[in-house]
């Protein structure tokens, strides 16, 4: 049986039932800005990432306490605990993962589809290249077959939580895993019935997401590069990882009460906000002129990225921004756009539009005019129209996205419309 047909078989169980949502959210990862945090820059001199030093391991011991609803026996001390393990005492940050794209990076429809198209192209080649993010238990377990219940949780709450350095220059093998009972977080000083718990500076670097949130390939293409777009932003010299928009605090219990009393009123949201709401909050776009001489009309629009630590669009190439700008005198009489995305091109020049062929075959970027965190760009218009009566300019963005989900589909995300009157 092949490689393909055994991931079929064990993905019959339906991954419709969250595919309009998904096929949507996965498509988005702008960031917000959230409030200013003060922390120290990462960045490095010299172009080089500055890997963040492996942070002391000084486990608490657990207390004398109230016993788990679950007992703790059933954390694995020497290898990798479920979720759902975790969630029976974590409810709220349980509740909050397993609706992110995190807990779905394994069975969501996009990437379900994606991952065969790889699978039949470059069979275990695709395995290794795909699941050390998307099921990265397997740089631990090597469970390329997705054996294992654990495995296929995505990127689980004991993948991050054993995660003990990073190195980005490790394209294999990025994350230093010690699975056990220590748990390692952004807490300080905190202590749990259940297990040992250490407190983790690395857990509050963009380091630790760039691992995953950054792909190029053996012969140097750089495919996506989310956290190389940050790093050289107004974000990281501001000290604004990915977490303070990503991971945000909101009201909650880090541990349920019949567990621990008094564990905090807050909790870091793990849904990891990716949505609708977030793609439209990071641009933003006004007519700045049209002006009309005879029969000819210049229109001047701009762009801006307002709330983005990254550029937008970001992650996989085949997502791109459009700005179509429209010209209307009681009827439409003129359309014109601009596109913003990353080109990408096979050793043979022939451009790569699907996720996988990109991710597979890319060997050279040859465009990529996305908008930078904080950047303005100014785009000019010229219309030929008719020299008298009311003209209205409508500028449109858009995000546009055409994953394949069973058959392709586009995703198109209205994200500002504005428009002006000409008399």
């Amino acid at each position: 049986m092949s490689g393909l047909e055994v991931w079929l078989r064990r993905s019959r169980t339906c991954r419709l039932v969250r595919l309009a949502g998904f096929a949507a959210v996965v498509a988005l990862s702008s960031l917000v800005a959230a409030k200013n945090l003060a922390r120290p820059g990462p960045s490095a001199p010299g172009g080089e990432t500055k890997l963040p030093a492996r942070p002391p391991a000084t486990p608490v011991s657990p207390k004398p306490g109230p016993q788990p609803v679950h007992s703790p026996q059933a954390i694995n001390a020497h290898g990798y605990t479920s979720a759902m393990v975790c969630g029976s005492c974590h409810i709220d940050i349980y509740d909050s993962w397993k609706k992110s794209l995190h807990a779905f990076s394994l069975s969501d429809p996009v990437f379900d589809a994606a991952f065969m198209l790889a699978l039949r192209d470059a069979g275990d080649e695709a395995r290794r290249l795909c699941l050390r993010c998307h099921a990265p238990l397997t740089i631990a377990n090597s469970d390329f077959d997705l054996r294992e219940g654990v495995t296929r949780e995505g990127v689980s709450c004991d993948f991050c939580h054993t995660v003990v350095a990073v190195h980005l220059d490790n394209y294999e093998k990025p994350f230093v895993l010690e699975p056990g009972l220590v748990k390692r977080s952004v807490l300080r000083n905190a202590a749990s019935p259940a297990h040992q718990v250490a407190y983790s500076q690395l857990h509050e670097t963009a380091e630790f997401c760039g691992a995953c949130h950054n792909y190029v390939a053996p012969n140097g293409a750089r495919i996506m590069t989310t956290y190389d777009e940050w790093r050289a932003g107004p974000y990281a010299s501001e000290g604004r990882p990915c977490q303070d928009c990503h991971m945000v605090r909101r009201v909650g219990h880090v541990v349920s009460a019949d567990v621990k009393e008094d564990s905090g009123k807050q909790i870091h949201l793990h849904d990891l906000i990716h949505d609708t709401g977030q793609l439209r909050s990071a641009l933003t776009a006004q007519v700045l002129s049209a002006t009309r001489t005879g029969d000819s009309l210049a229109v001047e629009v701009e762009v801006e990225n307002i709330g983005s630590g990254h550029m937008v669009p970001t992650g996989v190439p085949s997502r791109e921004v459009v700005l179509t700008v429209e010209v209307e005198s009681g009827r439409r009489l003129a359309t014109q756009e601009r596109r913003y995305h990353k080109v990408l091109v096979d050793k043979d020049g022939v451009v790569l539009r699907r996720d996988f062929e990109a991710l597979l075959r890319a060997a050279a970027v040859v465009t990529d005019n996305r908008i930078a965190p904080r950047e303005k760009r100014l785009e000019r218009f010229v219309f030929v129209v008719p020299d008298h009566g009311t003209l209205k300019v409508r500028a449109t963005l858009s995000y546009e996205y055409a994953p394949i989900i069973l058959d392709q589909r586009e995703i198109n995300i209205e994200l500002v419309k504005v428009e002006r009157y000409v008399p």
